[in-house]
This record gives C-alpha cells, sequence and structure tokens, in this order.
C-alpha cells in the first residue's frame, strides 16, 4: 500500500472520529490526566502494553495502550472476550460489536502505516480508551507516541482515529470487566483500584 493510501485510510478513521455520534472533544483531551492505577497486560513477562485507570476532569477512563508486533493476536483477543462477555441476544450485544469493528479497522490502518515506514520498528502503538461522565460514555481509538522508561510505557501525544458515543450501560459494565481482567480482581473489587465515579458499583 502507498503512502498516500495509508494516509487516506488514516483520516478516513479520523473523519469517522468528528461524526455527530462521536465523544464530545473535551473529553479526549488528556493534558491534565492522572493515573490512578495501572498494571501490565497480560503480564509483565508477555507484556504487549499497558491497562490504566485514568482520571481526566469529570470523567473516567480505562485506557489501554498496546505496543506489540502481534497486535492481529491482540485483537482477535480482544475481540473474544468481548464476545465470550457479550454474547447473541445479550443486552449491550450490539454496543459490543461496534466496540470491536472500530479496534479492528484503527489496528488494520495502524499495521499498514507501520509497513509503509518501514524504520526497523516493527511494534504497533495503539490506544483504546472507553470514557465515561455520568452523561456521556464511548470510545476512543487512536495510536500515541511517546517512550519507555523502566518498562512504563510513557505516551506524550495521542492522535485519535475514530471515536464514538456507546451506551452507558454497556461502558460502564465493560470497563469494569476490563480492569477486573487486566488487574486479576474479581468484578466487584475494582472498586479497591481507585475512584470509579460514574462506573462505580451498586
Amino acid at each position: 500500500m502507498c503512502r498516500a493510501s495509508v494516509l487516506i485510510m488514516l483520516l478516513a478513521l479520523r473523519g469517522e472520529g468528528r461524526c455527530a455520534d462521536g465523544l464530545p472533544p473535551a473529553l479526549l483531551e488528556a493534558g491534565a490526566d492522572q493515573v490512578v492505577a495501572r498494571t501490565d497486560v497480560p503480564d509483565a513477562m508477555r507484556k504487549v502494553g499497558e491497562v490504566r485507570l485514568v482520571r481526566r476532569g469529570v470523567a473516567v477512563v480505562v485506557q489501554t495502550l498496546l505496543a506489540t508486533k502481534v497486535l492481529p493476536r491482540v485483537v482477535a483477543e480482544i475481540g473474544k472476550k468481548e464476545a465470550g462477555n457479550w454474547p447473541p441476544g445479550a443486552a449491550g450485544r450490539e454496543d459490543m460489536e461496534r466496540y470491536v469493528a472500530a479496534i479492528e479497522r484503527a489496528a488494520g490502518a495502524l499495521r499498514a502505516a507501520r509497513d509503509e515506514r518501514q524504520d526497523g520498528d516493527r511494534r504497533v502503538r495503539m490506544v483504546i480508551e472507553l470514557v465515561a461522565t455520568p452523561e456521556v460514555a464511548g470510545l476512543m481509538v487512536g495510536t500515541f507516541g511517546g517512550t519507555e522508561v523502566d518498562g512504563t510505557l510513557q505516551p506524550t501525544e495521542r492522535r485519535p482515529l475514530e471515536t464514538m458515543a456507546l451506551r452507558k450501560t454497556y461502558v460502564f459494565r465493560n470497563m469494569r470487566l476490563i480492569l477486573a481482567d487486566a488487574f486479576h480482581v474479581p468484578e466487584g473489587e475494582v472498586d479497591r483500584l481507585g475512584p470509579l465515579g460514574p462506573i462505580a458499583g451498586p
């Protein structure tokens, strides 16, 4: 794929992020992010990225940072877990399918851009954010730049490719499921990770 085609693909995805059902831009500004908790995924020995619980103003964010050569495998695993959590007929299944499809689109575009660069770094960097306030919830998926210090990813910039609003019931529950899986705690105990605001359990 030529450089122009990759650019067109990325711009098309970025354009989708500006559509009517996208998240408000203010919820995507990460300048004052407060990282409440973070962990390597799937673990420190097999690390492909990190999952973080983040406070962003009034919003709670469950942020997944991926920096890996095996992105298709990681995205497939995300899809497998999502399908298991939201089987056919379950409330939230439609939102889950939109969530997974957005991640797959972004992963394909980012891999194509990586292959076009041919700069020797085979890792693809993708950021996935579930963002929630009491009024709105949704998804941002994109890429990030930065460094890694003492084994911890240090993002210095994020470039959203796509955003979408999703049902709060789906996002709130999925945030808790992602935290429980990443931090290896029961869903009922994710509250001890830090302030969960609008996604706090009953």
